[in-house]
């Protein structure tokens, strides 16, 4: 096969290229201004992108529990037709995935899928935020790491005490940053769309009290720690700060963080309420600033 007219995209050079792509019996054997054979197959790509298969670190098969919503099949096929080769899935299923009997039989069922599906486990047994895992165990069944997404540690006891197992294990532990007491409706910033519809919704320092806290057990801790869905300008900075001071700290922003604010829900409704929620024009482009100077590391769809 010929492939003609792409855009490629080089991770590893970090170089884009306009160029074709000669692939036989699987390997790509050309690249350059390439010129059809004899019974080539032809497959124009004008506008289109090459790039290696993408990743997304935080997405939500719904299975087992939910599958009404999606299974791990389904979620395979979508990942595939939208170029993600590789996935992680949270563990906020039902059962939540805090067990090796949970884990075991859904790396044993992802095994027959086209793409690479890992699985990260809770932090807490039953998202309670009371008694750690069995996280030694976990890892060692294939767990890729830790979080009890969609539910924050409030316990920085028990957070600081998950931290330290988790940088003995070499995983990465990834954090929900929303503190409940701050919280009145949630879903929806405490801003501009909150106040036309006359409700208090959820203060940017719910997210950022709970970063600056982690921000600090991971520089303490020399974890991997991962700020999921990073929603506020604050954040941004508190991450880029503990950066510069050692702490081994990542961020992630959704495309829906860093392409809207909160007025989508005047417009949107409930379609566009979202934990953390979506925030200012100021902290969109503080979370384009982040993603620019690589204080922010992944693009993840949650």
């Amino acid at each position: 096969m010929l492939i003609k007219n792409g855009l490629i995209m080089d991770p590893r050079t970090n170089e884009t290229l306009n160029a074709d792509i000669r692939v036989a019996d699987g390997i790509i054997k050309e690249i350059g201004t390439l010129t059809a054979k004899d019974n080539e197959e032809v497959l124009d790509i004008n506008g289109l992108i090459i790039a290696p298969g993408l990743i997304d670190t935080h997405i939500h098969f719904r299975d087992p529990g939910f599958t009404y919503k999606e299974d791990i099949h389904t979620g395979a096929l979508a990942s595939a037709k939208g170029g993600f080769t590789s996935v992680i899935c949270m563990a906020n299923t039902k059962p939540i995935v805090d067990s090796l009997e949970t884990l075991q039989d859904i790396l044993e069922r992802a095994k027959n899928e086209k793409i690479r599906i890992y699985q990260a486990v809770a932090v807490t047994s039953g998202f309670k935020g009371e008694e750690l895992t069995k996280m030694e165990a976990l890892a060692k069944a294939g767990a890729c790491g830790f979080t009890d997404d969609g539910i924050p540690i409030t316990d920085a006891k028990i957070c600081f005490e998950a931290m330290k197992k988790a940088a003995e294990l070499d995983l990465p532990i990834s954090l929900h940053e929303e503190d409940p007491a701050f919280i009145a409706q949630n879903g929806i910033n405490h801003g501009v769309a909150s106040e036309v519809l006359g409700i208090y919704g959820s203060p940017s320092i719910a997210e950022e009290s709970m970063v600056a806290r982690d921000c600090m057990l991971a520089l303490r801790s020399g974890a991997d720690v991962v700020i999921q869905h990073i929603s506020s300008g604050n954040s941004v900075q508190l991450v880029r700060n503990a950066k510069a001071m050692g702490a081994k700290i990542h961020a992630e922003a959704t495309p829906h963080h860093f392409t809207l604010t909160d007025e989508a829900v005047l417009k949107y409704g409930s379609l566009a309420k979202m934990n953390p929620p979506l925030r200012e024009e100021k902290d969109r482009l503080a979370i384009i600033e982040g993603l620019k100077d690589n204080t922010i590391d992944l693009i993840a769809t949650d």
